[in-house]
Order: structure tokens, then sequence, then C-alpha cells
């Protein structure tokens, strides 16, 4: 039966059509899930008949790229995307997001929901989420972090009666604890980015917070270390800070695995988009080993540690008038199979959804394509675990979230 692998070109594949394939006797079909470790992919296969799972490692160029696959159809100007709406493309209102058990019962709520995955199952990492009817209903939690399910519009809450029993990224016990009026920790957090089939990466900006007048102290950047829980994902702090309260917040925009890195996309540099990057591995807790790409140059420079908020040299490149992103803090960076290209999701002044396309990680981006406008919403995150074609993406803030898909029809 036949395996595909919808990311990555091996020297033992047939590269045919849209993906590449190879051959394993006694399995059926299947999405494949997998991790790059060097040179060797491991790839994670889910077959149709009952059977073992298979965990096959093959060998990688080490140049090998998501782009290095595929024939997609020619991906539409900003002209024709504005013009074909409704024919190119439709946006489809869905619904509500929704749990299951007691959080259905008490309608769960809150401010943004990212999605990202480990060896295929995906984690729902939200944001200041409580009951409807406020705190007293099932409590409230800055950060918790969920399963998924196999329904993009279904998050997996069962056995849950507070969502701050499923608190994700935590301080280090190494951190200096709150000073008054402050009392208490929060945890921006970005999605999770896949290191290997059992652990991931997900980063935080960490503030002290609970003064009665609403304001908090910026901390600085970490990394947490992402594992498959029973019931939960866990997210662990390995060591200090990676920064001070003036550096980048790392990775608020989104992150992404691709091929030997994992980047980063956060908000800054004179294009409003700072890229960075470092090592699918334990580098992701070492400040100096991250790279930050430089604006002018358009080319990685290992910095010697996480730069900071105003640096000027670094940013990525966009075609959109006066060469800055419009994008507000928060979103999603993901490569679309779909479409054959690494897409920037994110919106701005809490009412304009838009995207950016481009042929590696890093850029150059393309100018922005409207989605969605005079709708409010906030923190505008994509879901492609789900799929790209149709892709589905969610906003809040402050109550249920509000689910969308994008569908695309483009012409050979």
């Amino acid at each position: 039966m036949t395996f595909r692998i919808a990311a990555f070109r091996a020297c033992v594949f047939v590269v045919v059509g849209v993906g590449a394939f190879f051959l394993l006797a006694g399995f059926d079909l299947v999405w494949v899930a997998g991790v790059q470790h060097g040179g060797l992919r491991e790839v994670y296969v889910k077959n149709g008949q009952g059977m073992p799972d298979a965990v096959v490692s093959v060998s990688l160029s080490p140049s090998t790229s998501a782009t290095t696959l595929g024939t997609h159809k020619p991906f539409p100007s900003v002209a024709d995307w504005k013009a074909q709406n409704g024919s190119l493309w439709t946006l489809s209102y869905v619904g509500k997001l929704k749990y299951t058990d007691q959080m259905a019962d008490k309608n769960l709520q809150g401010d943004k929901c990212r999605t990202g995955s480990i060896g295929g199952r995906v984690i729902w990492s939200c944001g200041d989420m409580e009951c409807a009817g406020g705190v007293s209903v099932c409590g409230f939690s800055m950060g918790p972090a969920f399963y998924g399910t196999s329904d993009p519009m279904t998050v997996d809450t069962d056995g849950v009666s507070n969502p701050d029993e499923n608190l994700f990224a935590r301080a280090w016990e190494g951190d200096p604890r709150p000073v008054a009026p402050q009392w208490a920790w929060g945890m921006d957090t970005s999605n999770v980015a896949e290191i290997n089939a059992t652990h991931g990466v997900a980063f935080v900006w960490e503030i002290w917070r609970g003064a009665s007048d609403g304001n908090h102290v910026d901390r600085g950047a970490g990394a947490v270390s992402v594992t498959l829980g029973p019931n939960r994902p866990v997210a662990a702090r390995v060591g200090p800070l990676l920064s001070d309260a003036k550096a980048l917040q790392v990775g608020l925009i989104g992150i992404m695995r691709d091929g030997e890195y994992i980047y980063s996309y956060s908000s800054g540099g004179p294009s409003n988009v700072v890229v960075g990057r470092v090592r699918a591995n334990d580098d992701v807790f070492s400040p100096s080993a991250y790279e930050f790409l430089r604006f002018k140059e358009q080319t990685w420079e290992r910095t010697g540690g996480i730069i900071s908020a105003d640096a000027r040299d670094y940013g990525a490149r966009t075609a959109n008038a006066g060469g800055r992103f419009g994008c507000a803090v928060y979103g999603s960076v993901f490569w679309s199979d779909a479409w054959g290209k690494y897409v920037l999701l994110c919106n701005i002044f809490m009412h304009f959804t838009k995207m950016h396309v481009a042929d590696k990680p890093e850029g150059p981006w393309s100018a922005e394509y409207p989605i969605l406008g005079g709708v409010l919403g906030y923190g505008s995150h994509a879901h492609p675990e789900f799929g790209t074609n149709p892709l589905y993406f969610s906003q809040g803030p402050n109550g249920p979230f509000d689910v969308y898909k994008i569908t695309t029809n483009f012409p050979e």
C-alpha cells in the first residue's frame, strides 16, 4: 500500500503528482505525521486496518524543505483575490467553538486559542479563559491548554471543571516572585511546534500581573518543553528566561517547524514582523543559538541572544505599500500543502483579518490578501492541523470564539 509524505522528499521516494510515495506491505494509506532529525525523518503512520502503527526512518537531503514537493495551481494575485471573492475563494462563518463535558454546559470562552500538534495530536493553547457568567462559574485561567478532537469545531475538555486545572506554561522555580501590587504570574503563550513525536516547544512572554489598576510588569521571553500527558498537554520551563523585558516577544505572532528549524515570528523591526530561527532540538533553550533575519541583506545572523524589541536591523519583507505588515502581536504562520505556500495570517485594529504568502519561511512575503473586515475580532488564529482547503481560523475576544473557514477554487 502507499504512504504519503506531505512535506518532505527522501531519496528512496518516487515523487508523484502532489506527494511523495513509497511502498510498504501490509498497511493502508494515510496522511503521515513525522519529525525530522538532521538527515533522517521519522514517519509515524496511522493505518486503517487495525494493525500496529509504523515508525519508518528515511534519509533526507539536508536542504529538503516543504517547497521541494508537489505541483499546485498558481496562487492568485492580490488584485484577482480582491476581485474574485466568491469564485476564486469564499469565506464562510462556521459557528462558535465548542467544548465537551462540563465546559460545554458552562459555555467556556475566552480571549484567543491557537493550535499546534505533536505526533499528530492537536493541542489548543488558549488565553484568559473562563465560563459565561464570570469567574464564579468555573474559575479562570490565563493560559490553559487542551487536546483537540477530529472536529476543528470541538475542543476536548472531558473531565475539566475549572480551566486552570489545565494551566499550561508556568513560571520556573528560579523566577523572582511578583512584587506588590502585582501578585500573579502571566504567560502569554505561542502555539506549539513539534520537536519530535513526543516533545514540542512553545514560547512565552512572562509578566507579573494582578494589580487592581490592571497594569502589569513585563519580565521577558521564555521557552517551554511540551509533552503529551494522559489527559492534557504539559509544558515545563527549562531554566531561566531567554531574555529580559526589553527583548522581542518571541513567537507571539506564531511559530512553526520547517526542516531542521523552529521559526518564530514576532512583532517588531522596520517591517513590524521579525523572523527568528533555532535548530529544532535543545538549542531552543539557549539564547545564544538563535538567529534573526537581517532586514536589509535578508541573511541570517546569530546575534548572541534574543534581540531587543526596538532593534531596527532585523525584519521580514513584504510587498505591502510602505513595506510594513499590518499585524498586531498575534497570528499564525504555517505551510499550506493545498496552496503550495507559506502563510502568515493575522489581524489588526480588532476588525481586519488578512494573510500574506511566501515561498520560503523567511519570505519575502506578498502584499496582504484581505480575508475578513468590519467584524469585531482579536487574535485571529488559523488551525491548519485540520487541513488548509478549507482553512479554519478562529478569533475572540472575551466571549465565545467565532470560527470561519476559507475555501479556495484556483484555476489551473
